[in-house]
């Protein structure tokens, strides 16, 4: 095993929780919209909650596919840089071969580290036109308040799912296939704490998904 490789695989778990927390936030309160709207909550602290989770999201998203020559960071791309090239032998080659066919790589997976950076870069490409979109954000508005800024929109529910689930994916090929370590379940306990909560504010039945 590479310590640091496992630790900074460690934080990118963390990474992908705090995206799951808020994608859960997102959708929660846009499919109980009506019922909300017809309790005793504002609908303006409502709109407030909703949108900061948005946001949050895409600059999570930011951080987990940040490539950077100056920082060490707990990225996708940095979990990559710190793996040691690595042949992909007995039951690694079957779950290599169902994580790269599952974003679009059916190339043969003989070494680890360049099949990961290969899904990956593809990924990115495949979703470029919405990561470009996250990137102008943080830069002129997450991080900055630039004046010429013109974002119209952040991207739908689907397009973030998307990206929670290629980074799942790969944290827990890496843990399991890499590591040798059993990867950890990204539970939704934000989401269900709030959907115990619209219910505790006299709500009939909150969703806490999609039917």
């Amino acid at each position: 095993m590479n310590p640091k490789a496992d630790k900074k695989n460690v934080e990118l778990r963390r990474l992908v929780g705090h995206l799951r927390d808020h994608i859960d936030v997102y959708r929660i309160i846009g499919i109980n919209h009506d019922a909300l709207k017809e309790s005793s909550i504002s609908g303006v602290l409502l709109g407030h909650l909703q949108k900061s989770a948005h946001e949050s999201a895409a600059l999570i998203i930011c951080k987990i596919f940040e490539s950077s020559q100056r920082n060490d960071l707990n990225s996708i791309p940095g979990v990559i840089e710190s793996l040691r090239p690595t042949p992909i032998k007995g039951s690694q080659v079957t779950e290599f071969a169902v994580f790269g066919e599952k974003y679009g790589n059916c190339s043969k997976a003989t070494e680890a580290k360049a099949f990961l950076l290969g899904t990956f870069g593809l990924f990115c490409v495949i979703h470029s036109r919405a990561l470009d979109q996250f990137k102008e954000f943080r830069d002129k508005i997450g991080a900055h308040s630039d004046f010429n800024a013109k974002i119209i929109a952040l991207g739908s529910l689907y397009e973030f799912e998307d990206f929670f689930g290629f980074a799942n994916d790969f944290y827990r090929v890496v843990s399991h296939s890499m590591h040798r370590v059993e990867p950890a379940e990204i539970e939704s306990r934000v989401g269900h704490g709030l959907v115990r909560l619209i219910k505790a504010m006299g709500i009939t039945d909150p969703k806490f998904d999609f039917d």
